[in-house]
């Protein structure tokens, strides 16, 4: 299998070593790359000193898209900047490779029924990057409330942040696309994207957000260092979820709570626990202690690669990607609009 990716930071350079962990040299990787950085990572974004990623990893590179298009990749891995994945989706699409993406499908919802319909004439293969999906804290939080073990949801709360100028040490956190509005940047694309996914995955597309940013900072950077919400599900559901994420907090915080009519659920998903309350019991706390950060992209992968080899169905699809980004966007939108918007 050919595959191109477009993008070799942090996340790229994950999905390389991941690659080369499941198919070996059975896949044949090319990238087009634009800045031509010469960083290499680790598992836990430690620099390689003295390492050659292109030559570490038998990857062959251009600095043009279209001659790297030209090769027919089988596959493209999209993991460049926000503000260019619809750009590189659309050129990838329009040459007939299966997509994986990573979140967002971009910063806005430009581009998105042209790619819609290129993915869908051309049946292919298009996989969500919200690796957070195969969290087991997730898979826990979802089993319980599929099954309704705790009753009806009535409220849901969840918090994502992260310090942003700890969080690549490697580099002065101004430049960093997610510092930068033009470049997609933001916690709400960044952070939150991940948890709007989850949301949706566990109760489906809510009806309504009302939103605000928080903009005063001693952060250098362009767009929101935080940011909160809620949203509501009306008729049967008829429920809130409480969002919240910032570029501020140390040590990072990612948290959920779900509160049922017969119970709740915390889930700490840095921790990797979950402590269920069912009735009067006493809570039950399930700690996933094997749990390791990259086993999540590792199950991701081999799902792509599942369905482009027509073994299973699309899991995180398309679709999932748009109806995030929906919800991201009515967020900000609300918030500069300061009144509540409908989805």
């Amino acid at each position: 299998m050919k595959i191109l990716m477009m993008g070799l930071g942090s996340i790229g350079q994950r999905h390389v070593r991941n690659i080369r962990r499941v198919l070996a040299d059975k896949a044949e990787l090319i990238a087009y790359r634009s800045r031509g950085s010469k960083i290499t990572f680790t598992d836990k974004l430690e620099i390689r000193e003295g390492v050659d990623l292109e030559e570490e990893y038998d990857i062959k590179a251009y600095t043009d898209i279209d001659e790297a298009l030209a090769q027919k990749p089988d596959a493209v891995f999209i993991t460049n900047i926000t503000s260019k994945h619809m750009e590189c989706a659309l050129k990838a699409a329009e040459a007939g490779c299966h997509i994986f993406m990573e979140k967002p499908l971009g910063d806005s919802l430009e581009g998105s029924e042209e790619l819609a319909g290129l993915v869908r004439d051309k049946g292919l293969v298009f996989f969500m990057g919200f690796q957070n999906r195969y969290h087991p804290c997730v898979k826990k939080m979802k089993e319980i409330i599929d099954k309704g073990e705790l009753g009806s949801t009535v409220y849901g709360e969840c918090e994502f942040s992260e310090r942003l100028t700890t969080m690549h040490r490697y580099e002065d956190y101004r430049g960093t696309y997610m510092a930068r509005k033009d470049m997609g940047g933001g916690p709400v694309f960044n952070l939150l994207m991940h948890d709007l996914d989850i949301i949706r995955s566990l109760f489906g597309s809510p009806d309504r957000i009302v939103a605000t940013l928080r903009k005063k900072s001693g952060l250098d950077i362009d767009v929101e260092e935080g940011a909160n919400g809620i949203f509501a599900w009306e008729g049967d559901k008829d429920f809130e979820f409480a969002v919240h994420t910032d570029f501020i907090q140390y040590p990072p915080a990612h948290r959920f709570k779900i509160v049922c009519d017969a119970g709740r659920i915390e889930a700490d998903l840095n921790a990797a626990k979950v402590r269920i309350y069912a009735g009067d019991e006493p809570a039950r706390e399930e700690s996933f202690e094997d749990f390791q950060r990259n086993d999540m992209f590792i199950e991701e992968l081999k799902d792509f690669l599942d369905c482009i080899e027509g073994k299973r169905d699309r899991l995180i699809s398309f679709e999932d990607g748009l109806e995030a980004l929906k919800m991201a966007v009515a967020m900000k939108k609300s918030a500069a609009e300061e009144r509540s918007i409908r989805l």
